[in-house]
């Protein structure tokens, strides 16, 4: 059977090179790129984007040890990083694969230890300090003990420590006081040859001062800014969301449209059927704000979207049936971003790009 494409994602993978160049350049030479691919990198394919840029970054990262096989088996040779602890159970799985650790546990340093002992190997770790994002990561009062306790354990080999900033979006000095106490942490660890990294995309573009050893970066990658602070770099949006239009109808004045009867026809007007819905990615809270590109005219959702289908108003537009729709991207003069439909939506860029469904296809642009 030949899979349908009504309703697809184009990724230009070309721009996802182009922003990696351009984020380096704020970079001083030597600091290293860790490219994030967690989250099916960001919903634009982590195996086809790891394959494009395997050779213009240091490490990949993700988030689970699932989405580190899967750049495994695609035999892709760029060193994987997995950005949480995983069971210990499953140490077996990080040693025998290469992979780099995030341990801020002696609970599973314990089990890498072991693996690393009945395997013939070594455990490659980076040590988490949690400086002020509150979630997973040694707390100061713990983070040198814990270093050294580990540092001790047979097989295992510290390749780095670092942290993750809270508030990097901001001028104000959160980010500062987090960076003072990671190097005051630091300063008590004896080993210089360790990596130091605290920078996500938005450290990354925003304070230079938490470069350090290597960067993080994510959502930058993909040609999106993360909120506030200045564009320092010309990104490329990677991610185009298209469908098509599937059904016409003219309708008469008064007719009610889609779930709920929310939106009412005030004029006799012609409605387009899109088969995509809140199932592939489009935020449900669309509904009656968002709109849609056709033939480079921008048309309103009209009513409740639904999990398989949108309806828009197309008036009396020069539309047909198999006319192509974009979602997020550019036809002609207008464009719609994912900050668009993020600010529509009630939420952030991340979550748009995110959300977009696996039944969606993805077809690559190089």
């Amino acid at each position: 059977m030949k899979q349908e494409k009504r309703t697809f994602v184009e990724v230009n993978l070309s721009n996802i090179s182009h922003n990696i160049r351009d984020i380096r350049k704020l970079l001083a030479p030597g600091v290293k790129f860790m490219a994030v691919v967690k989250a099916d990198a960001y919903g634009h394919g982590a195996v086809a984007v790891s394959k494009a840029i395997a050779r213009s970054v240091d490490y990949l990262s993700v988030a689970t040890l699932s989405e580190a096989l899967e750049l495994k088996e695609a035999d892709i040779k760029t060193p994987v990083f997995i950005l949480s602890e995983v069971a210990p159970s499953n140490a077996r799985y990080v040693v025998e694969n290469g992979f780099i650790q995030t341990v801020y546990t002696s609970q599973l340093a314990k089990a890498l230890s072991s693996a690393a002992g009945r395997l013939g190997r070594r455990a490659r770790v980076h040590l988490k300090f949690d400086t002020g994002m509150g979630r997973i990561g040694a707390k100061p009062d713990e983070a040198v003990k814990i270093f050294n306790i580990i540092s001790k354990m047979p097989g295992i080999k510290i390749e780095g420590v670092f942290t993750h900033l809270a508030r990097a979006e901001e001028k104000n000095g959160f980010t500062k006081e987090q960076l003072r106490i990671f190097r005051d942490l630091v300063s008590r660890i004896d080993d210089s040859s360790l990596i130091l990294h605290a920078a996500n995309s938005a450290g990354t573009l925003y304070h230079k001062d938490s470069h350090l050893d290597m960067v993080r970066v994510g959502i930058s990658m993909y040609g999106l800014y993360p909120p506030g602070g200045e564009r320092t770099v010309e990104l490329k949006p990677a991610l185009e969301f298209r469908t098509s239009v599937v059904y016409l109808k003219k309708v008469p004045a008064g007719t009610p449209i889609s779930y709920g009867s929310t939106y009412v026809a005030d004029r006799e007007t012609n409605i387009a059927t899109l088969p995509v819905g809140y199932a592939d990615g489009l935020p449900r809270a669309l509904s009656n704000k968002g709109h849609v590109l056709i033939n480079g005219r921008r048309y309103p959702i009209a009513g409740r979207v639904c999990m398989d289908i949108t309806l828009a108003d197309v008036k009396n537009g020069h539309v047909a049936m198999g006319d192509q729709v974009t979602l997020i991207g550019t036809q002609g003069k207008e464009r719609i971003t994912a900050d668009d439909v993020a600010s529509q939506a009630g939420t952030i860029n991340y979550e748009i790009i995110c959300g977009i469904g696996k039944r969606v296809p993805r077809i690559y642009k190089k």
